[in-house]
């Protein structure tokens, strides 16, 4: 039987291999930039098959990526096609594009499931005298958890690359604004700001450098903007695609769309920073009641309480 000084010391152990193991992972010179291309060119090819090729109604079991682990996901699981497609698109954008992201998110379920159920279960069976029902509950429900954080965890991570692309954008959409009105067209604003923005915000430089591919490859413009937008599902650029669109539509000059588009942008973060100045009163009342006030109050009556103790005494 496992003590709790060896256990301790497996814990700590593992920690600290984990900690070397990930200062070795920095110190590894990964060229970032290749990875991206390989990526994009990947996804240049996918986009040339499927405009060239006739699209087939059904997909045979040897195009789908490992289908006997995809069938074992399957039954624990129990996931519709669209459910699929929808965890696909989470993947996507969080910055994740595999075609075995399905079976990705299936095994991190499991294991999220198991893995704290039978460490709980060996903590509870081991060093607890708890009741046997009110263990099996609590086993359920670190299962329970487990499988939740694996969605908690992946929305965050979607979150977070939206505002990192969206803090970025500004920048990239003055840029589109001088070449626009250098004389630059759609296309080629797009594929010159994706590589300047890349070396501020890899994620926009890469949404952007898809944007650029799409509307070089597909037949229909309008449906490479609105998957640009689809990927960021934001009400910023859902705005700025229609007002691109409108202009393709109505042949509006394409320099006073980017520069009314700017100026509606920076319109629109002067109101945010003007909401987020007039909710710091309500937000630091708490902090000065809790922390501030008490502080206060010891300065202002702590020396009357000093001489009123003196003089009883």
């Amino acid at each position: 039987m496992l003590s709790a000084m060896d256990i301790l010391a497996f814990l700590l152990a593992f920690f600290i291999l984990y900690l070397a193991l990930s200062l070795l992972s920095k110190f590894r010179q990964k060229d970032v930039f290749k990875v991206r291309l390989k990526e994009l060119m990947q996804y240049k090819e996918y986009l040339l098959q499927a405009e060239s090729s006739i699209k087939r109604v059904y997909r045979s079991p040897g195009d789908q990526p490992l289908p006997w682990l995809q069938k074992i996901i399957n039954k624990f699981q129990q996931t519709s096609e669209k459910e699929q497609e929808k965890i696909q698109r989470l993947f996507v954008k969080a910055g994740f594009r595999s075609d075995k992201a399905y079976i990705i998110y299936g095994l991190s379920k499991i294991v999220m499931v198991f893995l704290p159920a039978s460490i709980l279960a060996f903590f509870l069976f081991y060093f607890t005298k708890w009741d046997f029902l009110y263990k099996i509950m609590a086993i359920i429900v670190s299962g329970l958890l487990g499988s939740y954080s694996v969605d908690f965890i992946l929305r965050q991570l979607v979150n977070t690359r939206q505002e990192r692309i969206r803090r970025a954008f500004p920048e990239a959409l003055d840029l589109m604004v001088i070449c626009t009105e250098a004389g630059l067209s759609l296309t080629a604003t797009i594929q010159r700001v994706a590589r300047e923005i890349s070396q501020i915000c890899p994620d926009l430089g890469y949404e952007l450098a898809l944007l650029s591919i799409e509307l070089n490859m597909l037949s229909d413009r309008l449906k490479a903007l609105q998957n640009f937008a689809d990927r960021l599902e934001s009400p910023y650029f859902k705005s700025i695609v229609a007002n691109i669109t409108q202009a393709e539509q109505y042949g509006t000059p394409i320099v006073q769309t980017m520069r009314a588009i700017a100026e509606q942008f920076r319109f629109d973060r002067l109101v945010e920073a003007e909401e987020r100045a007039a909710k710091l009163p309500v937000l630091l009342t708490l902090p000065m009641m809790v922390f501030i006030f008490p502080c206060i109050y010891i300065v202002i009556i702590g020396p009357a309480i000093i001489n009123v103790m003196q003089h009883i005494k």
